[in-house]
């Protein structure tokens, strides 16, 4: 376990991404949602990450086990084993497949990690080389030995991938085929340089190419990155039927690992899933076998590694994937509940449900994939108005704070300020000289001493030069 004030600094890092909320677009931002029945079919929908949270059903046919990923506007669905190709779909067709190409028969592709529109890499969980591949045509354009990361059995079993930099790191679950799918100690992070495509040492002390060696067995989560802290996040599931993995912090500059931000012992389950906190709440979907299977949502404390609560426990093994929407403070848990399955959303934080039933979205839901995030940026927050006068506040409505951008005709002496309902100013934001380029303040749901203000709706007024430009916001707490 690490230090906890090295946790601790950690999670305020990761915390910088969260609680500075991003724009909410409803024709950006939605929830992807593969499904499927497990044996032949294979669906795509969408849920709007705003109430109602509108689902557009059955969009696209994909096979019974895929998950997605998204970049430069495209959605790129993995058909993993008896599949084995990736499939390309776009959102301003229709999510129509515009291209789908193999990445080799029986391979059972795991992931896509982009490096440019032009290249991407692709792992191969029955192989045991990684390729590389043009997106835009699926060329396979280099492949990439791993087989020394092998265990005795001659697959690495190379798994979730992440780019940083110039560097990709592949996730390696050295599973023991022959004996039961166990896996061998150690378990790694292969490093590729992608300018040469070759590995890069993370231990120059011991012989051959080393990659970056885990604290526990199997990273079998996707590797979340937090730009903040420069560090990455894997989820390691150990052994089945043992609480013996956790959630490690990488450093992929030094290539080493500065420890667990909790394990599984403490989070109450197997490791399926996580998220980043949102304000210190971080969430998981865990399993265990006994006293029956089942898998469950949990929230729990970034800082200490505890856990918190209970999030969602239906019963059964029904909860596959779990994902937050900073922007909203939303989290999407797919919930395959035989008798009632769909999407459920729940306040990130405090966990309560917000939707009354899941939403239904075809098939019961299979792997989640917020899109629009990257799109409208997690840390810049809303995007300013395009006008050469104009005002935007966002996410409306806003739980704690909210971010109020603001662009100008000229430079000059502007006010920003927080008006309530009687026409009363609440709290000042800004006050002074502006340049006429976009500009943002934070207004964090308090009055002018800094003290909390109720729930209710509020107005934002920005003045410059006798214009006054005015924008409706409601605070929910």
């Amino acid at each position: 376990m690490i230090d906890r004030t090295n946790a601790a600094l950690l999670g305020l890092a990761a915390l910088t991404l969260m609680p500075a909320p991003s724009a909410a677009t409803p024709d950006l931002d939605y929830v992807f949602v593969v499904t499927s029945d497990y044996e032949v079919s294979g669906q795509v929908s969408t849920v709007d990450v705003l109430a109602p949270w509108s689902v557009d059903e059955s969009l696209a046919s994909v096979h019974s086990d895929a998950v997605a990923r998204e970049h430069g506007g495209l959605i790129y669905v993995v058909n993993r084993l008896y599949q084995d190709n990736i499939q390309v779909l776009d959102p301003d067709q229709g999510f129509a497949t515009v291209r789908q190409f193999s990445v080799g028969p029986g391979s059972n592709p795991q992931d896509i990690a982009f490096v440019s529109p032009s290249r991407a890499y692709v792992s191969r969980y029955e192989e045991a080389s990684l390729y590389e591949v043009d997106p835009r045509t699926g060329d396979v354009t280099d492949s990439i030995d791993l087989s020394a990361f092998a265990d005795a059995d001659g697959i690495p079993e190379m798994g979730q991938m992440a780019v940083w930099g110039d560097r990709l790191f592949v996730a390696i679950q050295r599973l023991d085929r022959d004996y039961f799918w166990l896996p061998t100690a150690p378990s790694y992070l292969a490093v590729i340089d992608t300018g040469t495509n070759e590995l890069i040492d993370a231990d120059p002390t011991t012989p051959g190419v080393q990659g970056i060696t885990l604290a526990k067995l199997n990273p079998s989560t996707e590797i979340l990155e937090d730009p903040a802290a420069d560090v990455l996040y894997v989820g390691e599931s150990g052994k089945w039927g043992v609480l013996d993995g956790g959630i490690e912090v990488i450093d992929p500059a030094s290539l080493g690992s500065l420890g667990l931000v909790t394990t599984e012992a403490e989070l109450g389950g197997e490791i399926n899933d996580f998220t980043l906190p949102i304000e210190g709440r971080a969430h998981a979907v865990v399993s265990v076998s006994s006293p029956s299977w089942e898998a469950f949502c949990i929230a729990f404390d970034w800082e200490t590694g505890a856990k918190i609560e209970d999030v969602w426990r239906p019963g059964g093994f029904n909860i596959t994937d779990t994902e937050v929407h900073e922007g909203a403070w939303e989290l999407f848990v797919s919930d395959r509940t035989y008798e009632n399955p769909g999407v459920r959303v729940f306040d990130a934080s405090d966990g309560s449900q917000l939707t009354s039933s899941p939403l239904d979205v075809g098939l019961p839901p299979h792997d989640l994939l917020v899109v629009g995030e990257e799109i409208v940026g997690v840390s810049e927050g809303v995007a300013p108005p395009r006008s050469s006068f104009g005002l935007a506040v966002s996410p409306n409505p806003c739980r704690a704070s909210a971010s109020v951008a603001f662009t100008l005709p000229a430079s000059g002496e502007s006010v920003v300020g927080v008006y309530d309902v009687a026409g009363r100013l609440v709290s000042e934001l800004h006050s002074g000289r502006t340049a006429a380029e976009g500009s943002r303040v934070l207004w964090k749901g308090t009055d002018a001493s800094g003290r909390p203000v109720a729930s209710g709706v509020y107005f934002v007024r920005l003045l410059f030069g006798g214009r006054t430009e005015t924008a409706k916001v409601l605070l929910v707490r």
